[in-house]
C-alpha cells in the first residue's frame, strides 16, 4: 500500500512539473503576442551571436576593455542559431522564453512544495512585479539568478541531506557556468557576506572558496583569462568613479528608490508563520536568506541593481519556503483531490494573471531603427568604415540588431563607461545640457562623409550644413552634405 502511495505521489509530481513546464512557456508566449519585446541588451546579444564581430569591431572602446564579458552566452546563442538555421527574431524569442522557463523551473524544483513557487510568482506579480519583468528580458543575468537559487538551497537551508562532495561539485558547476555565461562574478560575494552576518562563518568561508575557484575556472573557459577579469574590474571602477549625476547613469546603476510593497506579503507571512508556530521572531536574525534580502535592499539605495539582480531572487526563494510551510498546514490540501484542484487553480491563475497587463507599452517600436531599404533613407545609410555618433543606447540596440553585419562603429554601445574618453565627455555634456544643440558641435565637427549623427532630437535648424532626415521614432540622422 505504501509502495502504491509513493508511486502515485511521484506520478503526481511529474505531472505537476509537466504542467508547470507548459505554463512557463505559455506565459511568455502570451506576453510576446501582445507586442512585447525587450528593449535593450537581449537584442545586442542576438546581433553579436549572429555576426562574426568582436566588440572592438562594433563599438569604439577604450583600449583594454575590448573583452567579451558574456562569452558563454554568445557561444550558446551562436550554437542554437547555426544548429536550427533560424532567423535573429526567433533567436531573440528563444532567449526570452528559454530563460524564463529555466529560471522558473529551477525555482519550482528547489521549493519544498511544487505549488509554492507558482504561488510566489503570483504574490511577486502583485507586490514586486520587477521579478516577472526582469525574468522576461532574455538576458544572461538570469543564469546568475538560477545559480543564486541553487546556492541558497545548498548553503542557506539547514535541513539538507546531500553528500558534502556533491554539494561542492554542484556549487562550483553552477557558479562556473554563471561566470562563463554572465560574467559578473563579484556579485556572488553577497551570499557569503549574508552567511557571515548570520553567524555562519565557516559556511561563509567555504562558499567564498567556491566562488573564487569557480571565477578562475569560468575566466579560463572564456579564453581571455586576464582580459575577462580586468574588464569587470576596470569597467565597474569606471562606472562608479566617474563624477556624474545619478540620472546620467543607466537605470541599473542608479541610486535606488525601491518601493516597499514587497514588505506587505513578507510581514503577513511572518505573522502567519509565528501564529502557526513555524517561526519565532528572533529566528529572523539568524536566517541568512532574510538577512540577504534586507542587505540587498539597503545596498540598492545606492545601486538599484543589488535588488533587481539579487534581492528579488532571494525574496522569492524565502517566500516559496515560507509559503510551502503554510500550504502543507492547510488541512484541505492534504486530501489528494483538493491538492490537485489547488494546483490546477494556481496554474490557471498564473496563465491568466501575469499576461493580463499592459505589456504592449514595453514593445520596441519598429520605427525606432532606420530601414535603409527605403528609397528616402538609402543615402543616409552609414558607409563601410564609418562612425555612428549616437546620443542614445537605444539607437545602438535597435540599429545593431537590425543590421548586425554592418561594418561601421558606434561611439556609444551598451555602456558609456567603456567609451573613448573624448566621446564620453561629449556624451556626458549632451546629457547634462538636456540635449542642447550646442553640445553636439564637437561631433558635428568630426563628421566625415562616411559618418552619421544619430540623435533623439531634431537638430536640422541648428546645423543646416548637414543633410537631415527623420528616420523613425526618436531617431534623426544627419550626414555631411553631398555636393551637387
Amino acid at each position: 500500500m505504501n509502495s502504491d502511495t509513493e508511486k502515485t505521489k511521484i506520478i503526481e509530481k511529474l505531472l505537476a512539473i509537466l504542467i508547470l513546464f507548459i505554463v512557463y512557456i505559455i506565459v511568455p508566449l502570451k506576453i510576446i503576442s501582445k507586442g512585447y519585446l525587450p528593449t535593450d541588451d537581449a537584442k545586442r546579444h542576438v546581433a553579436y551571436a549572429v555576426s562574426n564581430h568582436k566588440w572592438s569591431d562594433v563599438i569604439e572602446i577604450t583600449p583594454g576593455l575590448e573583452s567579451d564579458h558574456n562569452v558563454g552566452w554568445h557561444k550558446l546563442l551562436r550554437f542554437i542559431y547555426n544548429l536550427f538555421r533560424i532567423n535573429k527574431r526567433d533567436l531573440l524569442l528563444i532567449s526570452i522564453i528559454g530563460l524564463f522557463l529555466l529560471f522558473n523551473l529551477t525555482g519550482s524544483l528547489i521549493s519544498p512544495n511544487i505549488s509554492a513557487w507558482a504561488v510566489t510568482l503570483i504574490v511577486m506579480f502583485l507586490f514586486e512585479v520587477s521579478l516577472i519583468q526582469r525574468a522576461l528580458l532574455g538576458r544572461p543575468y538570469l543564469i546568475s539568478s538560477i545559480a543564486i537559487l541553487i546556492l541558497l538551497k545548498l548553503w542557506f537551508i539547514k535541513e539538507q541531506q546531500i553528500n558534502i562532495k556533491l554539494k561542492y561539485l554542484i556549487s562550483v558547476l553552477a557558479l562556473t557556468l554563471a561566470v562563463w555565461i554572465h560574467g559578473t562574478w563579484y556579485t556572488f560575494m553577497i551570499l557569503p557576506l549574508a552567511l557571515f552576518l548570520s553567524g555562519q562563518v565557516r559556511k561563509g568561508l567555504n562558499l567564498t572558496l567556491c566562488i573564487i575557484v569557480s571565477t578562475l575556472i569560468g575566466a579560463y573557459l572564456t579564453g581571455e583569462f586576464k582580459d575577462f577579469l580586468y574588464f569587470h574590474y576596470a569597467a565597474t571602477l569606471n562606472i562608479f568613479s566617474e563624477r556624474i549625476y545619478n540620472w546620467q547613469l543607466v537605470t541599473e546603476f542608479e541610486e535606488g528608490n525601491i518601493r516597499l510593497l514587497w514588505m506587505i506579503p513578507t510581514i503577513f507571512i511572518i505573522i502567519l508563520s509565528i501564529i502557526s508556530k513555524k517561526l519565532k521572531l528572533n529566528d529572523l536574525s539568524k536566517d541568512p536568506t532574510f538577512i540577504m534580502i534586507l542587505l540587498t535592499w539597503l545596498l540598492s539605495i545606492k545601486v538599484v541593481r543589488f535588488w533587481g539582480d539579487i534581492g528579488i531572487v532571494a525574496l522569492s526563494f524565502w517566500l516559496s519556503f515560507k509559503l510551502s510551510d503554510l500550504i502543507q498546514d492547510m488541512q484541505s490540501v492534504k486530501k489528494p483531490i483538493m491538492r490537485r484542484a489547488f494546483f490546477i487553480l494556481i496554474a490557471i491563475t498564473l496563465t491568466m494573471l501575469i499576461p493580463n497587463s499592459n505589456w504592449s507599452n514595453k514593445k520596441v517600436r519598429d520605427d525606432s531603427s532606420a530601414d535603409f531599404s527605403k528609397t528616402e533613407l538609402a543615402k543616409f545609410k552609414p558607409e563601410e568604415g564609418g562612425i555612428i555618433y549616437n546620443d542614445s543606447m537605444m539607437h545602438f540596440y535597435n540599429q545593431y540588431y537590425a543590421y548586425p553585419e554592418s561594418k561601421c562603429k558606434y561611439v556609444l554601445g551598451f555602456e558609456a563607461a567603456i567609451m573613448l574618453e573624448d566621446n564620453r565627455k561629449i556624451f556626458r555634456d549632451i546629457l547634462y545640457s538636456r540635449f542642447h544643440y550646442k553640445a553636439y558641435k564637437p561631433w558635428v565637427d568630426k563628421l566625415t562623409k562616411k559618418d552619421r549623427l544619430f540623435t533623439i532630437v531634431d537638430l536640422s535648424k541648428y546645423y543646416p550644413q548637414l543633410d537631415w532626415i527623420k528616420a523613425g521614432n526618436d531617431l534623426y540622422i544627419g550626414k555631411v552634405k553631398t555636393e551637387n
